[in-house]
């Protein structure tokens, strides 16, 4: 069985994270601010 590998996401307005498989969705937006994903830098760990 294949790891599923989950992306970390963070808003740099806010500071929320995200985890999710993928990219985020062209209309993703920040549940807590609103800022639209060019907000959200990926955390490379």
């Amino acid at each position: 069985m294949a790891e599923t590998k989950l992306r970390k996401y963070k808003c740099s307005v806010c500071g929320y994270v995200i985890e999710i498989e993928g990219e985020l969705p062209e209309d993703f937006t920040c549940p807590l601010c609103g800022m639209s994903r060019d907000y959200f830098e990926e955390i490379v760990e």
